[in-house]
């Protein structure tokens, strides 16, 4: 099968492994929400609370941290307490590129 998809496409050798396509479909399908790439937009100019997020987001926030746990629990986002506050921060660098890309390709930057 290998030699026929070389006749196909020469550089097959320089195909992304598909581990990695896997991982980046997982980002992508957690991502693929316009409020859940505004909260990303949003985080990263930075740590927020969650009462922040969806004051910016004119979301409840019950929503918001709906959205976030599920961020948080796919391992784009981190969570800390301070107090009776929690912040959130992005720890997945693919995010800003997931944002760049949108932003490019749609004219928006």
């Amino acid at each position: 099968m290998k030699a026929t998809a070389k006749k196909i496409c020469p550089e097959v050798d320089r195909l992304t492994p598909m581990g990695q396509l896997r991982e980046a479909a997982e980002y992508l399908k957690c991502t693929a929400h316009p409020h859940r790439l505004r909260i990303i937009e949003i985080l990263l100019q930075g740590n927020f609370s969650v009462d922040e997020i969806a004051r910016l987001c004119e979301l409840s926030q019950p929503a918001t941290s709906g959205h976030l746990r599920l961020m948080e629990a796919k391992g784009l986002l981190k969570s800390q307490r301070a107090g009776r506050v929690v912040y959130y921060s992005i720890i997945a660098p693919q995010l800003k590129g997931i944002i760049d890309c949108i932003c490019t390709d749609t004219g928006i930057s």
